[in-house]
């Protein structure tokens, strides 16, 4: 105990030096004060006494850390007055040091005036005062040792993960009550038994053997799987294994088991969630675009109508119909691209572009939306932008966002749009800028500026509109090309857009490019060759097969595929089955018709994705409500080669079907309805048509269940067939459509020469 021992040490050295009395006192860490702990041979009980920082003879030698001697106390000017009434005469008093930092002080006194101490007693004293020092840091110590060891058996104790300790044998040696309670044993029957036997499975055994290896190499280890409780039940459980060490060697292991039974049912659950998220946006997507659809496709019908009959005046009227109907679609169109992010479905389309060509379409294209408000923009382009691998929709997308963003902003000013690119140990960054004088934002509206739905401000957002999602789907577009958009900007100065991207955007991890000529690898598995068109696929799947040890060639067309085949004689081919010119199969009939080749193993790969969707689809076009009217008189073109002129239009919405009649009659065609797919099969089987307009949503019997009773028909099966749909097409939507429809040409991705391209091409085939 301190205060025994200190009162001991007091003792000792009064009785050593033959004083009358004497007090050891320590120094509060918390206030600095002097508190008394100990005296000998005082006439009043002093312990407890405070001295203040520099009071007293104590308080002197604390603060100049130097043993002093008093001749006469009585008359030293120093005296606290809470030693008025004391006797002393003669007086030695020594700081408590630890290396230079005071603990504490000790007194020792004479009552006889005619006693003297001398410099042996005061060495004496302050030999004393060391001893006195040693002791109460040691205390101090040992006390906070054992705070700490509480501290640690509360924490343990309490803890609502179960945790248990090891010898490295894998012996219990001692568990909380969360790892009785998780396993459903007593610490009794736990401590001495090896946990291996008492909680694996035979499943989990080998992990749990892993762990101990990793661990015994001075490892913490963590990982998930099923253990066993003593009913024999399973439970889920995240496991982390953490070696002790103590003098260089592993003395035991901590095991931490967190029961996550109820988090994987969670994920599960909102897994089931997502899903039922996308159905229901896929859904929704065909609800609100179908009368989309209609109030577009009126407004055009009746603008053109009022036009031909003199009406001109209800034109602007009719404009502004179509305008907010075309502006509520863009809304829809990005609350599904926001979905298809964050379920992760949104894939990247890489390929090469020129950059200049990209920006100065998109300023052409916000031009009009800038100088509406009086203001002018301003390009500032470097000489040498030239080529840009990455998502040229999704480049355009940002520029026109930030651009449409600061021309709403600013009245009267100016916008600067500056595009720079430049050379780094990474490969080239192009860096975009858009500025301008406009309004301006605080630092708090910048801090939650690129949050989903939200908006800087919400006067703002009375004033100029909009839903808080264009900041946020560019963030995130830029982040999956491996970039970034940051903001600066003052209030009433303007605001700074920042746009930085790879040159060179590698889809999902892929490394540099892959030339395609080189054969690569080690060859040591074998040879392999894949043909596929698209640069980011043959290089994904040649990295792949490298790291497996194959020597890769890779070709960029089933053309060049057949030729390296002849020239290589590789032991498997990976092909891709939708290819423009000769596709996956053609190249596989090809290869079958070579005795050469005809024993290459072929493994037919295809990935298909929104874009792609046409050559997996192969449809006559694939057309997004609400319908462009140019894109629709450019697919009919193409059936009018074939001299047909009746079409077929299968579409459950009345106005829906009413718009496209008048677009067809106006185009010359003879057109029959039916409002679902049963009435649609009807008809074809009545007159055989030119071409089917296909709507997938529809009651009694879908566009998808039609489709399959069209082809299953020898007569009907080449019949070609346009979908018409909201709906945004899962997966397996895309598996049931597989091969049923001859193109498809996806709104969103397309502008209006790419249209003409597609259909060109489409035509070229057919000839």
């Amino acid at each position: 105990e301190l205060s025994r021992l200190l009162e001991t040490v007091l003792g000792r050295a009064v009785t050593l030096l033959g004083a009358s009395g004497g007090e050891l006192a320590t120094v509060d860490p918390d206030t600095g004060d002097l508190v008394i702990a100990a005296n000998h041979n005082m006439s009043e009980d002093s312990r407890g006494t405070r001295l203040k920082a520099g009071e007293g003879a104590m308080g002197a030698v604390v603060r100049r850390g130097e043993p002093m001697m008093i001749p006469d106390y009585q008359t030293w000017e120093g005296r606290s007055g809470q030693y008025a009434a004391i006797s002393a005469r003669a007086v030695i008093v020594a700081p408590l040091l630890m290396g230079h930092r005071p603990v504490g002080a000790i007194n020792v006194w004479h009552e006889d005036p005619d006693r003297t101490f001398g410099e042996a007693d005061c060495r004496l004293v302050d030999l004393f005062g060391q001893q006195a020092a040693i002791a109460l840091e040691n205390a101090r110590l040992f006390a906070a040792a054992q705070r700490e060891r509480q501290y640690v058996e509360v924490l343990v104790e309490n803890s609502p993960v179960a945790i248990v300790v090891l010898d490295p044998d894998h012996h219990v040696l001692s568990c909380n009550p969360a790892f009785e309670t998780l396993y459903g044993y007593t610490r009794e029957e736990l401590v001495g038994r090896n946990l291996d036997d008492l909680i694996t499975t035979e499943e989990t055994r080998s992990q749990a053997v892993a762990f101990t290896v990793q661990a015994s190499r001075d490892q913490a280890v963590r990982g998930l799987g099923k253990r066993r409780r003593k009913d024999g039940t399973l439970v889920d459980v995240e496991v982390l294994a953490v070696p002790v060490i103590i003098d260089g060697q592993r003395v035991a292991m901590m095991g931490l088991y967190h029961d996550v039974s109820e988090l994987l049912e969670a994920r599960r659950e909102a897994e089931v969630a997502n899903q039922t998220k996308s159905q229901f946006l896929a859904n929704m997507s065909h609800e609100l675009r179908t009368p989309l659809n209609a109030i577009i496709g009126y407004s055009e019908m009746l603008e053109e109508e009022a036009q031909d009959e003199g009406h001109a005046q209800y034109g602007p009227d009719l404009q502004k119909i179509r305008s907010a109907g075309r502006h509520l679609l863009s809304l829809i169109n990005d609350v599904l691209d926001l979905s298809k992010i964050e379920a992760g479905k949104m894939d990247l389309h890489l390929e090469s572009f020129d950059l200049r060509e990209v920006v100065q379409t998109a300023a052409a294209t916000v031009r009009p939306l800038v100088e509406k408000n009086g203001n002018t923009l301003r390009l500032e382009l470097d000489d040498d932008l030239g080529e840009m691998w990455a998502d040229v929709t999704r480049v355009r997308q940002v520029l026109l966002n930030l651009l449409s963003n600061a021309a709403k902003f600013t009245e009267q000013g100016t916008v600067t749009l500056s595009v720079r690119r430049s050379t780094g140990s990474d490969g080239d960054t192009v860096t975009a800028s858009v500025e301008d004088t406009g309004i301006g934002m605080t630092q708090e509206q910048l801090g939650r500026l690129f949050q989903a739905f939200v908006q800087a401000d919400s006067s703002t957002a009375a004033r100029y509109g909009g839903t808080g999602l264009g900041l946020a789907i560019s963030r995130r577009f830029c982040e999956m090309m491996g970039g970034d958009i940051t903001a600066s900007s003052t209030p009433g100065v303007g605001t700074t857009f920042t746009v930085v991207l790879p040159a060179q955007v590698r889809a999902s991890g892929v490394g540099a490019a892959l030339g395609d000529e080189a054969a690569v690898g080690t060859g040591t598995a074998g040879s392999a060759l894949v043909i596929d068109d698209d640069p980011a696929a043959r290089e994904l799947l040649a990295r792949m097969l490298v790291r497996d040890g194959f020597r890769v060639r890779v070709a960029a067309s089933g053309e060049e595929g057949l030729e390296l085949a002849r020239a290589e004689r590789p032991d498997a081919i990976t092909l891709d089955v939708l290819m423009p010119g000769m596709d996956g199969w053609g190249v596989l009939q090809a290869l079958k018709a070579d005795p050469a080749l005809r024993d290459i193993p072929v493994v037919m790969v295809t990935l298909t994705d929104e874009r792609s969707l046409g050559f997996a689809l192969g449809a006559a076009a694939y057309l997004t409500k609400p319908i462009e009217r140019t894109e629709l008189s450019a697919v009919l073109a193409r059936y009018r080669l074939d001299g047909g002129e009746r079409v077929l239009v299968v579409e459950d919405d009345a106005d829906a079907r009413s718009v496209l009649r008048h677009v067809l009659e106006k185009e010359g065609w003879t057109v029959a309805e039916a409002g679902n797919g049963r009435e649609g099969l009807a008809e074809v089987a009545a007159s055989r048509p030119a071409l089917v307009l296909l709507d997938l949503l529809m009651p009694e019997m879908d566009g998808f269940e039609f489709l399959e009773a069209l082809r299953g028909d020898p007569i009907t099966s080449s019949v070609p067939v346009v979908v018409i749909t909201g709906k945004t097409l899962t997966a397996e939507d895309r598996r049931r459509l597989n091969g049923g429809v001859e193109r498809v040409l996806e709104k969103g991705g397309w502008d209006a020469a790419a249209v003409v391209a597609q259909v060109r091409t489409v035509v070229a085939r057919r000839s």
